[in-house]
């Protein structure tokens, strides 16, 4: 039996938006009598706002936080606790105060999740548009690169990956998303596990996970740009 691992943003749904209706019929069809699981860096209450009832029941697991808290079938199994550094926390402060990003700012720009931070110069409490806004900002100005950088010189019991279109992870060591895929081989020691992503290259959030799904053997990792990619490759290989 071939284990099925999902990233959301980007993987099943577009960045923090809900999965669309159309892709969802095909994705609960498609699940019916096979193992698929979800690793998502958002918490529990966005699947549940970017996800249907239906679909989350599909899932054997699913993996938030970076896989720090695990869900399944709608109850809670275990979560990871973290408590950050406070130098972290003011040097976060101090690059959402001295950001070069001209236009308007947002709330919830550190937000403290089960195991792990995900921090926003622009704020989580944004409207879809100013996303892209800053997301185009950071294309050509590399912002995030350049925090991810300075940080990962500093903190170096720390992992800082790049995220969705307006932020990063950061987790201790080891609970990253890769520790994902150690859970799954001791479960399920011999069956072969594809992951799918939209940032398996190095630096984004799932690069980690990726390289420990390869490394364990049995395995695969595609490499997508949204839902429809997704879609395609399960309609030809998924089965």
């Amino acid at each position: 039996m071939t284990l099925f691992l999902f990233d959301l943003d980007g993987t099943l749904t577009p960045p923090r938006l809900k999965m669309t209706k159309e892709f969802e019929d095909f994705f609960v069809s498609w699940a019916k009598n096979k193992k698929s699981f979800i690793v998502t860096g958002s918490d529990f209450k966005k699947v549940t706002e970017q996800l249907s009832l239906e679909v989350m029941n599909v899932f054997e697991g699913i993996y938030c936080s970076m896989g720090n808290v695990l869900w399944q079938k709608g109850r809670f199994v275990y979560k990871n606790e973290f408590k950050a550094d406070e130098k972290l926390l003011k040097m976060l402060e101090n690059y959402r105060a001295s950001t070069s990003y001209p236009y308007q700012l947002f709330d919830n720009y550190i937000e403290k999740r089960d195991g792990m931070i995900n921090f926003s110069v622009l704020g989580r409490d944004c409207p879809y548009e100013e996303r892209i806004k800053y997301f185009e900002f950071d294309k050509e100005h590399c912002e995030r690169e350049k925090i991810k950088n300075e940080l990962s010189e500093t903190f170096k019991e720390y992992d800082i990956s790049i995220g969705g279109m307006i932020s990063m992870d950061i987790t201790p060591k080891g609970y990253g998303k890769e520790q994902v895929a150690e859970k799954l081989r001791a479960k399920f020691p011999a069956e072969k596990i594809i992951f799918f992503g939209d940032k398996t290259f190095e630096g984004g959030n799932d690069y980690t996970l990726a390289q420990a799904v390869l490394k364990s053997g049995n395995s695969s990792v595609v490499q997508v740009s949204g839902p429809d990619v997704t879609k395609e490759f399960l309609l030809t290989n998924g089965d």
